[in-house]
């Protein structure tokens, strides 16, 4: 039998020690770099999520929030392509990525400034880079529709957030209806406090109980104003079986019993929109989101839009249009719009 020579002996034992670290030193490398590593995500090129592109704007967030999920603990976010934020793509990103920060205290968040000047403004306008704590040097913003931008964020039923949105518009919005979109919005605050964080969401995102927030943001562009509100909470379809509304059980127990409760998100929308009716039946109380749609849709010019969950429901000019999108925000958006009046000279 050939010996082995010394040369073969350091090579072959070499080869050992290598293998065997090939085998430890990745595994404890992950274990320990897991968190620490970054990840990098692509921004969307428009940020809107009532149309075509909203497909982009739902893989970006979930692309972000299954990273987090799964232990990353630093985000880099590239806004090197987006040129566009419509409102309703802005608040649910600003939404959901507050959310994370709130829940994951260690969650690292940056982002690259979009080479987009009014992008740019935009983000700075909301306050994102201000959550993320961005290092930045603040533009004087001489464009109308991004220096209106306002932002406000609560749990429960805050009057002085509506200060905040629309107080800007005092003399601008009639003062009787200025009083039903008040009544609107503490209405929608209210149903997010007690019915869209009734169970759990199916994000997989573990939050406290007590965890209720909401975002409402108010843009003036081209003498239209327009608020929108959000919640990150079950959706208006998975609420109803569990709300407290006189109108909305017993309708819901009707289609329940005839096996029409699962004929898609949109038409379960329309539905609460007919049939809200509480138990309290005050004056611009409890009315939801009835009175919303019935306030904006008074107004000359009115649109009322709402998206939950995979349905969405809009009102224009007396004429409803609704339907399903193929995909869920695991949320609820309510979008009025509006032309304002004439300001007055001060």
């Amino acid at each position: 039998m050939k010996k082995i020579s010394e040369d073969n002996k350091i090579r072959a034992r070499r080869n050992e020690w290598n293998a065997i670290w090939r085998i430890k030193r990745p595994r404890n490398r992950i274990k320990r770099d897991r968190s620490s590593r970054t990840s990098i995500f692509s921004a969307p090129v428009k940020f809107d999520i009532f149309n075509e592109r909203r497909n982009d704007l739902i893989n970006f967030i979930e692309d972000i929030k299954n990273s987090v999920k799964n232990g990353c603990r630093s985000v880099l976010i590239d806004f090197s392509k987006t040129n566009k934020f419509i409102s309703g793509g802005a608040i649910i990103f600003y939404a959901e990525m507050d959310r994370l920060l709130d829940i994951y205290p260690k969650l690292s968040i940056r982002c690259s400034i979009p080479l987009n000047q009014k992008a740019s403004l935009v983000l700075q306008q909301i306050g994102f880079y201000k959550r993320i704590n961005k290092p930045f040097k603040k533009s004087a913003c001489n464009h109308d529709d991004i220096s209106n931008w306002r932002v406000a964020k609560g749990h429960g039923v805050l009057g002085e957030q509506y200060d905040v949105i629309l107080g800007h518009y005092d003399g601008v919005i009639t003062p009787a209806l200025q009083g039903e979109l008040y009544a609107g919005l503490t209405e929608a605050m209210t149903n997010a406090h007690h019915h869209a964080y009734i169970s759990r969401r199916s994000d997989g995102i573990i939050t406290p109980k007590n965890y209720k927030p909401w975002w409402m943001f108010s843009q003036e562009k081209d003498g239209v104003l327009s608020v929108v509100f959000c919640d990150l909470g079950v959706g208006i379809p998975k609420s109803l079986p569990f709300s407290d509304d006189d109108g909305w059980r017993k309708w819901y127990l009707v289609l329940s019993r005839f096996g029409m409760q699962n004929l898609g998100d949109a038409r379960l929308i329309r539905g609460a929109i007919r049939h809200s009716k509480t138990r309290t039946r005050l004056h611009n109380r409890g009315k939801g989101l009835t009175q919303i749609v019935e306030t904006v849709n008074a107004t000359d010019g009115g649109t009322a839009i709402i998206l939950s969950n995979s349905g969405w429901y809009q009102i224009r000019g007396g004429e409803e249009t609704y339907d399903d999108y193929p995909r869920s925000i695991h949320g609820t958006i309510i979008s009025w719009q509006m032309p304002l009046g004439e300001r007055s000279e001060s």
